[in-house]
Parts: structure tokens; sequence; C-alpha cells
């Protein structure tokens, strides 16, 4: 099998590991879709068919989430290619406002959102008497290094529209909790967990524990693998939060997060990357 992995990061742990579960009996390749064509990629230059042209691999991994990653993904599928997540699934996921609608349509536990046109419009509106804090602003489009941040006062929250004035925004109510995330990740309906010290705990963001899937709130599994199936993913994260006893509340859902120090995590995605290549074999 021809299997190829759309990445920056061709070093990142999980993809690593996976690609040397295959590469004994199968080709990997590695496209990194931000780069300019002929340039080096650290171990040969790109592959044929790094722009979606030239023949096709077998499965495609899509990492990347920036727009030529995107883009490319795209162009593989209309060609028949099958790509893991698809480029829809994932273009869902890196629009919060979008996202916040199709888990309030499906039925999930979603923290609940409103959009901003930008953050200085949020902060307007705390001179005339709202929003109510505190509060969690994120950028709407998710993206490396964008704005994650609790606001307690309208200070802060003008602060912020300073730094970041025409960022379109979504806000949410903040939730008491315990300070740490449920990070539930799932590959192709095997779930992984952890616990992090969230980025809006008053220490920052922390390091992330081992979690006992049998200390999961009871519903807890099978609301993740809901979330799955409605938006199309196959290999994807869940942050939650326990909103008291036991209640679940969804904050975010990733395509293709960075599953690190997961035990089974790099088979299961080979796995998952063989067997896709098969099916779409068999189809052919």
């Amino acid at each position: 099998m021809r299997i190829c992995l759309i990445t920056a990061a061709p070093d990142h742990p999980l993809l690593a590991a996976a690609a040397g579960l295959l590469a004994p009996r199968h080709h990997v390749e590695f496209i990194d879709p931000d780069r300019a064509p002929g340039a080096v990629p650290g171990s040969g230059v790109p592959p044929a068919g790094h722009d979606g042209s030239g023949p096709l691999a077998d499965v495609y991994l899509l990492k990347s989430h920036t727009p030529r990653g995107l883009a490319l993904a795209a162009r593989l599928e209309e060609r028949g290619a099958p790509v893991l997540n698809s480029a829809a699934a994932t273009t869902l996921c890196q629009d919060r406002t979008a996202m916040a609608a199709l888990a309030s349509r499906a039925g999930l536990p979603f923290a609940a959102t409103r959009t901003m046109a930008t953050l200085t419009e949020l902060a307007e509106r705390a001179g005339e008497g709202e929003p109510a804090f505190p509060l969690v602003v994120k950028s709407r489009y998710s993206r490396r290094h964008d704005l994650v941040a609790r606001v307690d006062s309208a200070g802060r929250l003008r602060k912020l529209a300073a730094e970041w004035p025409q960022e379109p925004v979504v806000v949410q109510e903040f939730t008491e909790n315990s300070g740490w995330d449920h990070k539930l990740w799932v590959i192709e309906g095997r779930i992984f967990a952890a616990l992090r010290r969230s980025e809006l705990a008053p220490e920052g963001r922390g390091p992330t524990r081992p979690l006992d899937l049998r200390d999961l709130p009871t519903g807890w599994a099978d609301l993740v693998l809901g979330a799955g199936e409605a938006f199309c993913l196959s290999v994807y994260g869940v942050d939650v939060l326990d909103a008291g006893d036991g209640a679940p509340l969804i904050v975010d859902i990733n395509a293709f997060p960075g599953i690190r120090g997961q035990a089974g995590a790099p088979e299961a995605l080979a796995e998952l990357a063989l067997r896709t290549a098969s099916g779409a074999a068999i189809r052919r």
C-alpha cells in the first residue's frame, strides 16, 4: 500500500511511530502542503502529487489544518482518493461557530456559544452592561497561537480588544470546574484519555496526566463516540469539562489532534490507514 501523511511535522510522535509500523511492508510518504514546489523537506524533494496531481496514494491522513492543506485534501478527494479526516469535516472543526451549531443540532452538551464579528465590538458592549463576567473568549477560527482567554472584567476585555481589535471571536459563559480538561481522543472507535490542566486555569496550561477509561463518568465514552459520528470524524479529540456531579460539557472538538503518550495509538492509526486503503482498493 502507498500511504501518504499530509503534515508539516513528520517527526510528530504519533505520526512518526505509525509510519515506523507501516514502513517495513508499505510505502509511506509525507507531504508538507505549505512548502513551495521543489523545496527540500528534510528527506528528499516533495513526492509527485504534492499539489494534488500525479498518481494517487491508497490513503491520505490529513494532519495539516492550514488553508493549503485543506485545499490539497479537497483536490485529492475530488479525484477519488480516501482522506482521513475529510477536508469538509476538518474545515468544520476549524470554525468554532459552525462547530457549536452542529453540536447543538446533534444534541451534544456543548458550551453555549455566540459569535461576534470582532473583539472590538464585544468590548464596546461591555460599556453597556453586557456581557456578564466571567466569560471565555476564543478566536472564531481555530489555528496555532489563536486567542483563548478567560475574561473577568470589562478592563481585561478592553485590553484584549486592543491587542486583537479585528479578531472574529466566539463567546462562552465560564463554567466552574476543577481546572482540568478531560482530553478524550478517538481513532476509529478506540478511545484514549488523559487529564490536562486547562490554559484557562489560574496556573495556566499544565501537565498531562494519564486517565484510565474506567474512571470516566458514566456515559462519557458513548458521548465522545457520538460526537465523532455527528462530525463525520475517524481521528479526533473531544475536550470535556466535568460541570458538576459528572455532568459533561464539551468545549472543543478537534480533527486529527496530536495524540501524545497514549499506548496503542500509533498501532490504531496504522491499522486505520491500512483498513481504509484496502477498502478503497476493493471498491476500485
